[in-house]
């Protein structure tokens, strides 16, 4: 039939990028529960993903574009980008638009007075009109992570599915090889993910350790620049791999799911801490990112103890089949 079709707006589908590998996991699992479904991506752009453009206003032209499809009874799916933020993207898109998993934070800089009016006042504003949107629109949301679930009142719980991303999540592995890498460290430059802590480490460290950097470069002499790579080379330099660092912004980003599976000893900013109980993993220490002469001696002294913990490691899965089995 003409009408078996999904029509969807998708900013990201690279299989390289966080964002799409979860818009490709997300796309797979509406696949796996809705076969008689045909799956059609209306975005025909391809080329310069971080642009201001790309980023921030093509995706205004998505969510229009979407109305086309809509108004000849198509369904129509949303998937990324999605902050939470960004109510005006929930409040254009056309009626019964199924969302990808939502993403976003509310955590920022407490000491810093500009994180506190822009993240703290305004962003606050603008999640809150984002959740009175959505759950006014759709009956069951998929977000994720869980960074959101402190600023959603509690009766709506049954309306969320959180920490989709953690679908990704491929199980651990026997950290028991021999590991020539000390430090393997993603970077990307982007002001949410104090990426400050990081580069003050690496200038304290780079010429005591083995330290391979992925993504934006650190321009230091004896930090090996390797740039952006596929997530199987990603993995494949983490299974040699002792230690890593997350991001400020979220725990369980793409690439730490990869560093744990990987059995890589994690240091991770403490504001996070509360968020860290879907993954029982050994190997991770909270740091107090904002305090960073402390924390690279405390760094230097768990590195010379050698104490790694042995794996007795516990992960299981939610049960998403319900979204997408009985929801689409």
């Amino acid at each position: 039939m003409k009408k078996n079709r999904f029509y969807f707006w998708a900013s990201d589908l690279r299989k390289n990028s966080g964002e799409g590998i979860l818009a490709n996991k997300f796309l797979a699992d509406i696949k796996k529960y809705n076969k008689k479904y045909l799956l059609i991506n209306i975005n025909k752009n391809r080329d310069n993903y971080n642009t201001f453009f790309y980023k921030y206003i093509l995706n205004f032209f998505g969510a229009i574009k979407l109305w086309k499809y809509y108004l000849k009874g198509y369904k129509i799916i949303y998937i990324n980008y999605l902050p939470i933020w960004n109510f005006i993207i929930f409040l254009i898109l056309p009626p019964k638009t199924i969302f990808g998993p939502i993403t976003g934070t509310l955590l920022y800089n407490k000491e810093s007075l500009f994180d506190y009016i822009c993240r703290g006042i305004l962003l606050t504003a603008f999640v809150n009109i984002s959740l009175f949107i959505i759950f006014l629109r759709r009956k069951k949301i998929l977000f994720s992570t869980e960074l959101l679930k402190h600023n959603i009142k509690k009766n709506k719980y049954t309306k969320c599915y959180f920490n989709y991303v953690l679908e990704i999540f491929t199980g651990f592995w026997n950290r028991k090889n021999k590991r020539k890498i000390d430090f393997l460290i993603y970077n990307r430059k982007h002001k949410n993910k104090n990426n400050t802590f990081v580069e003050n480490f690496v200038k304290y460290a780079d010429r005591k350790y083995k330290i391979i950097v992925v993504g934006d470069q650190i321009n230091l002499k004896n930090v090996s620049n390797i740039g952006y790579i596929s997530r199987h080379k990603l993995k494949s330099l983490l299974q040699n791999t002792k230690y890593t660092f997350g991001s400020s912004e979220n725990l369980y980003t793409l690439f730490v799911l990869d560093a744990i599976s990987k059995g890589v000893f994690i240091f991770y900013d403490k504001r996070l801490k509360i968020f860290n109980s879907q993954i029982k993993y050994n190997n991770m220490l909270a740091l107090n990112y904002n305090d960073i002469a402390s924390s690279l001696k405390y760094i230097v002294r768990k590195i010379n103890s050698n104490r790694i913990l042995a794996n007795s490691n516990y992960f299981k899965k939610k049960d998403y089949e319900k979204y997408f089995k009985n929801y689409f």
